[in-house]
């Protein structure tokens, strides 16, 4: 015991490791059981909204790689810990939405090795900073391919408090995170709201003052192919559906002004705030708005606030919206539109990707070029009907702003007060006099 009352001991002692299993591509299914890779972990949880699924038949076979809710999860190999982008020592807890799924290869699963380890305090030490910087000390490899060191990992040495202390500890953390999920409902509600609309509108051409006979069955799409064109590229596809009156179709160069980042030496990146906040690529992406970790003392390729940041480089498609001047790396770039209407631009390009990594046509791509970007295709309905779009799909962004960056606040706070809590630093019966 130290003069804290707590137990000095190692991390193997108090928990359990379980390695993520390694299945081909022909393995995976399009139902069953979901498979938690690597791409799932972001925002300290699991994503299921893109993953993979092996067979249920398969759960007894793969059982030991099974989560539950609560388990931590750790990225173990990718870049090295300290380039942009990089996944290792990334950290997430397991939501109910991803329990009894399977843990895929390049992770690890850390879990309570018994009674008197509570799984949730284990779980924010995992997401503090000295076990992130205790990572990148295990990490082994080269820049482009490090892997961490599960045996040095498990000899990391830790305080443990006494088992009451620790759920009091998780429990004012668990608070923030509550809140930080109670916003993130109300932000799937919207942007439900904003979908729908734009559905309506402008795929089914249900919109205010529209004839029945403009009301097509389904939306034109740039899935489609050229005219007597049975081997058209996808990028060279235009769409042929009829539209109503005054609707045409053109390319994003035509209505939109695209920059591609382009990413400066790494020596001018830092951590300590010096110069403008830089961006690689989705790392940092939130609900609405990417968090700023890194910053770079040189002018690069720049987005201005407003504009669509949207991802070149796998995941292809993800966005998020600059709220202030940011440098862009190579895999961003940014997207504004030539009359202002970002609020349906934002929901035509949601709805034109609609899954990470696919283009509009349904190609699945770990990267796209300047060239792909603009030559896609634009719906372009009467600026009277965008407008009016947008009387209804502004205020619905507007309180998703707002919402977004409550949970980046909620966070940041809850991330100033985890080492201290982890430490000693701050007194227990103060924090839960204050909540």
């Amino acid at each position: 015991m130290n003069q804290n009352g707590k137990k000095q001991t190692t991390l193997e002692v108090i928990a359990d490791f379980m390695n993520g299993g390694a299945w081909k591509q022909s393995e995976y299914f399009d139902d069953g059981i979901p498979v938690v890779r690597v791409t799932n972990i972001k925002n300290e949880t699991a994503d299921l909204s893109d993953c993979k699924f092996l067979p249920k038949s398969s759960l007894e076979k793969y059982r030991r790689h099974s989560l539950q809710t609560g388990d931590l999860v750790i990225c173990t190999v990718g870049s090295h810990p300290t380039q942009p982008g990089s996944v290792v020592g990334r950290a997430a807890v397991i939501p109910p939405t991803a329990h009894g799924a399977l843990l895929n290869q390049n992770a690890v699963r850390i879990r309570s090795a018994s009674p008197d380890i509570d799984q949730g305090w284990l779980g924010y030490l995992g997401r503090s900073q000295e076990f992130h910087d205790y990572i990148i000390s295990c990490a082994r490899g080269s820049a482009n391919q490090v892997r961490m060191a599960i045996g040095l990992l498990k000899e990391m040495p830790v305080n443990v408090p006494p088992h009451a202390e620790q759920r009091r500890i998780a429990g004012i953390l668990s608070a923030y995170d509550e809140l930080i999920e109670n916003s993130q409902r109300r932000i799937q509600i919207l942007e439900t709201m904003a979908r729908a609309l734009y559905r309506e509108w402008f795929i089914h051409f249900r919109y205010p003052g529209s004839e029945p006979s403009t009301r097509l069955s389904s939306h034109p799409s740039p899935r489609g192919r050229r005219d007597g064109d049975e081997g058209a590229q996808p990028e060279k596809t235009k769409i042929t559906n009829a539209l109503p009156d005054g609707w045409v179709v053109q390319k994003l160069k035509d209505v939109c002004q695209l920059t591609m980042g382009q990413s400066p030496k790494s020596e001018f990146y830092n951590e300590e705030g010096e110069g403008q906040p830089f961006h690689q690529g989705v790392t940092n992406f939130g609900d609405r708005f990417p968090t700023d970790r890194l910053f770079c003392t040189v002018e690069g390729r720049v987005a201005q606030a407003g504009d669509i940041l949207f991802s070149v480089r796998a995941p292809v498609g993800r966005m998020n919206i600059a709220d202030k001047k940011i440098i862009m790396g190579r895999g961003v770039s940014a997207i504004r539109h030539n009359g202002g209407h970002q609020p349906f631009l934002w929901e035509q390009l949601r709805n034109h990707f609609t899954k990470v990594d696919m283009m509009g046509n349904g190609a699945i791509f770990a990267s796209v070029t300047k060239a792909d970007m603009l030559g896609i295709d634009v719906l372009c309905p009467p600026e009277s009907l965008i407008v009016s779009a947008e009387e209804h799909l502004t205020p619905l962004h507007n309180e998703t702003g707002v919402l977004s960056r409550k949970i980046i606040n909620l966070r940041q706070t809850r991330d100033l007060l985890l080492p201290r809590l982890l430490s000693g630093q701050i007194e227990l019966e103060k924090m839960e006099d204050q909540q």
